[in-house]
């Protein structure tokens, strides 16, 4: 809340640490990774994501997010946003920040947010834009589900706030409104003194608009006449907002009491009602949690940055193994045993303030930090991600996952790492990092249910690439972490009738069906091999989702007899067949005889005669 506050705060965690004797061993943390993790990478989804060298002018740290939709993967840094195929990873579109949302000359935009909102099958961004004097809290979504066009595809928008700079801009939604938490600081004074915490909540756009022309509001509840407080009467500090992942109509807003001063044991709550209006909910208890310290490196005395005690993001989704109700999902780095950082996870029950329950995310050897936590689509399940390092352990990308049985507060044994730094990071060109203060890593990450998997959870995190004369090396890592067993996704094919016949010069048709498994949806290409002389096949349509129907024609000219034909469907890596026959007849004709072979008959004759005046013609 105060920074001088916040640097005394990081001093006396890390004299802390400095001075902390062992910890007695635990079983939670990654220091067991050596059993097999009951998670794994899904179907290989672990792809370098947007990196420093993208941007170019060495903006630290990255504020890496990212989110999960039905066919795409984004990840937006500061400075940068990426397109990703959902299946492969691989980067479809590129833009930077400024252009993609439009910014004047001489605006720096910032603490970037991206979400996927099913209700409304959107995408929804947020960040803030500062400028002396000129601040804006910037916002959009998409006109339709296809983020691609990068930034045609994009209704934008911005709020002007003069002298107040909105900083660490939390996203949420529910089924009424796009919702944004901030830190409200003054630009007045070179010190921006810290003002109030501060809710934005945006009427979404309507159904069906692709034209970004209705008018769109904002509404605020904060400034420094009226102050944001926690039900005790604190001031409130980074208001979360949900990242409401299923159809619920209310979305909540979380904030961990400010611990820069002294510990503390709350987290506040909150919602919009209609109007809209904000509705202060009340203080949860939780275990009590003070700020961590910062992170050694080895090979340098630099420290990471763990951040302080405040939330960073939460998703919100029905638990199906609490009833059915409404749960939230959050966590922050906190000072743990041993004089290390550890993460603070939980499971809220916001409607009647209370905890499902919490755990912790610790090492006997490393500190745990910057991470992110999601609930998989299925509700009861989750995945978080963090960083882990130490004086030996260059900062790397692990994950632990949990299911539906593990017992409350733990996580399931061992840690799947999905990434290592390069070297220490030793960014030293901003605003003192790496020297008079720790080097700025984060400041947050991401983590998303999977819309079409349950049991899959996607997210971004921070690794340190090579410093380059000071400047910004970091690079991320995008990813895909299933919670348990899961189905990978497959398809299999089958063709009916299984034999049809045909005539020499005719044609015949058959249906190939393709039934998806483990949540695939992508389009499969169609061949067909073992087709006689002369015939032709045409799939319609190629390549096809549900079913195709194959024509094959004939020619005059193709042989007869019996075909074992082979249908072949591909999706990248994946190709499955499915067997039929085609039987030739020669062509139908006909044939004519006669019976008997020869036949007899007699002569004609002529006569005229003469009748009582009348001529007569006979034959005989």
């Amino acid at each position: 809340m105060n920074p001088a506050a916040l640097a005394a705060a990081k001093r006396r965690a890390d004299a802390a640490a400095n001075g902390a004797s062992p910890a007695i061993p635990r079983q939670a943390g990654p220091e067991s990774a050596a059993r097999k993790p009951s998670s794994a990478i899904f179907n290989n989804l672990n792809q370098p994501g947007l990196s420093a060298g993208d941007e170019g002018n060495g903006v630290t740290p990255p504020d890496t997010t990212g989110a999960i939709g039905p066919n795409f993967y984004m990840e937006f840094v500061n400075q940068f946003v990426g397109v990703f195929d959902r299946n492969t990873l691989a980067r479809v579109n590129s833009l930077d920040l400024a252009s993609f949302v439009g910014a004047p000359s001489g605006l720096t935009t910032t603490d970037v947010q991206i979400q996927w909102d099913p209700q409304s099958n959107r995408w929804i961004y947020a960040l803030i834009g500062f400028q002396t004097g000129n601040n804006y809290v910037l916002f959009g979504w998409t006109k339709t589900a296809d983020p691609t066009n990068l930034p045609g595809g994009w209704c934008r928008y911005g709020v002007g706030t003069g002298s107040s700079l909105n900083d660490y801009p939390k996203l949420g939604h529910d089924g009424n409104f796009i919702t944004i938490g901030s830190n409200v600081y003054s630009d007045t004074l070179p010190t921006y003194p810290f003002v109030t915490a501060n809710m934005w909540a945006i009427p979404k756009p309507l159904a069906g608009d692709t034209t970004c022309s209705s008018p769109v509001s904002a509404w605020y509840f904060a400034d420094a006449t009226h102050l944001l407080h926690n039900a005790d009467g604190s001031l409130a500090f980074t208001p979360v907002p949900a990242n409401t992942a299923d159809g619920s109509s209310t979305g909540y807003i979380v904030g961990a009491h400010d611990d820069t001063t002294a510990a503390q044991s709350k987290v506040m709550v909150w919602h919009f009602a209609s109007g809209p209006t904000l509705v202060a909910d009340g203080d949860i208890s939780v275990g009590s949690f003070s700020v961590p310290p910062s992170v050694p490196q080895p090979g340098t005395t630099y420290l990471l940055d763990s951040l302080d005690g405040r939330l960073t993001q939460a998703v919100q989704l029905r638990d199906p193994s609490a009833g059915g109700i409404e749960a939230l999902w959050t966590q922050h780095t906190v000072a743990g045993a041993g004089g290390r950082a550890v993460v603070r996870w939980n499971e809220f029950v916001p409607s009647t303030l209370s905890v499902l329950q919490e755990g912790e995310i610790g090492s006997d050897t490393d500190h745990i930090f910057n991470a992110a936590i999601s609930p998989s689509s299925g509700g009861s399940d989750a995945a978080v991600f963090y960083n882990r390092g130490s004086g030996s352990t260059l900062a790397l990308i692990g994950a632990q996952t949990r299911q539906s049985s593990t017992p409350p507060g733990q996580m399931d044994a061992g840690e799947v790492v999905l990434g290592t730094s390069a070297t220490f990071d030793q960014e030293t060109l901003f605003q003192g990092n790496c020297t008079t203060a720790p080097c700025r890593w984060g400041d947050y990450s991401g983590a998303s249910p999977d819309p079409s998997n349950a049991g899959v959870v996607w997210g971004s995190n921070q690794l340190a690439g090579p410093a380059f004369f000071g400047f910004a090396q970091w690079t991320t890592q995008n990813f895909a972490v299933s919670t348990g067993p899961v189905s990978v996704p497959d398809f299999s094919m089958s063709v009916t009738p299984a034999s049809q016949t045909v005539g020499v010069g005719s044609a015949t048709s058959y249906t190939v069906s393709i039934a998806p498994t483990g949540g695939f949806s992508g389009q499969v290409v169609l061949s067909v091999d073992g087709l006689p002389a002369g015939a032709t096949a045409t799939f319609t349509p190629n390549p096809a989702t549900g079913s195709s129907t194959l024509a094959v024609t004939t020619a005059t000219t193709t042989p007869t007899g019996t075909y074992p034909l082979t249908v072949r469907g591909v999706n990248g890596t994946l190709s499955h067949s499915a067997a039929a026959t085609l039987v030739v007849n020669p062509a139908p004709d006909f044939s004519l005889s006669a019976a008997p072979t020869s036949r007899s008959i007699g002569k004609c004759f002529k006569h005229d005669l003469q009748h009582h005046g009348h001529a007569h013609q006979w034959l005989q």
